[in-house]
């Protein structure tokens, strides 16, 4: 596995990269930056946040030694499909970090924005779109180099994923050679392409799933597939019921 020196690192040509040494939130910071004007492909990261709100009164607790990175994109097509970024976005945080990590470790995706190592979440997406500024914020947020001691589920990927030695720095690499490919595929093939990649990681059919709504409802069933559009499909009790992506993924 490369170690990278210093904080400078080896990404495609695609992005424009702005480290910063602390931010208190990546994704709002990586917002205002989008509607002050900074254009596609601008990527800012940082090693250490503090807690952020990446859904409605959730936090994502951000220990130092980690990866927070926000992506500005431009895509266009139909507003309803934006939650489908945030999926080649997981996708291409469990490839970078499968690229790290001991063989045989455990990788697993928690619908619709969790990654997990060893049944320990690591990593997450969260996404915001302007309708009316034309830009897309794509948010990562990885535990790196420690877990989050607030947070009993979660852990990190250095121990989860058995690679001590694993940078924040060379995740970053990796992650950004991954979205450039998938999110190319995408482009080509649509949705399908994404969905065929994360499939069998999701859990098993038949597996309890409890989704909490940004509302604050709460949906229990059993797990019975991903839908062609990226919709969690569950059995509860009232029969089957969808939850698509964009209950999920604020837009403005």
């Amino acid at each position: 596995m490369s170690t990278v020196e210093g904080h400078h690192p080896e990404l495609p040509a695609a992005y424009e990269p702005i480290k910063l040494d602390g931010t208190t939130n990546i994704l709002e910071t990586t917002q205002r930056m989008a509607s002050e004007g900074s254009g596609e492909g601008t990527l800012v990261w940082a090693n250490r946040q503090s807690p952020g709100n990446f859904r409605p009164g959730k936090k994502w607790f951000s220990p130092d030694d980690g990866l927070y990175l926000g992506l500005i994109l431009e895509p266009e097509f139909a507003p309803e499909n934006a939650g489908e970024i945030a999926l080649i976005g997981l996708l291409s945080l469990g490839m970078a970090l499968a690229e790290s990590v001991a063989p045989l470790t455990d990788l697993r995706y928690r619908w619709p924005n969790d990654v997990l190592l060893s049944g320990s979440k690591v990593g997450g997406v969260a996404l915001r779109r302007s309708l009316e500024e034309g830009w897309i914020v794509l948010a990562v947020s990885a535990n790196v180099g420690k877990g989050p001691v607030e947070v009993i589920d979660a852990g990190c990927a250095q121990i989860e994923g058995g690679n001590p030695e694993l940078k924040p720095v060379e995740l970053l690499q990796s992650f950004a050679r991954e979205f450039l490919h998938w999110i190319n595929r995408w482009d080509e093939e649509g949705l399908e392409a994404i969905l065929t990649a994360l499939r069998g990681r999701w859990g098993q059919p038949g597996e309890s799933v409890l989704i909490e709504l940004d509302d604050g409802a709460t949906i229990a069933g059993a797990l019975k597939e991903i839908g062609d559009q990226g919709q969690l499909v569950l059995d509860t009790d009232g029969g089957e019921t969808r939850v698509t992506l964009n209950h999920f993924f604020a837009l403005k």
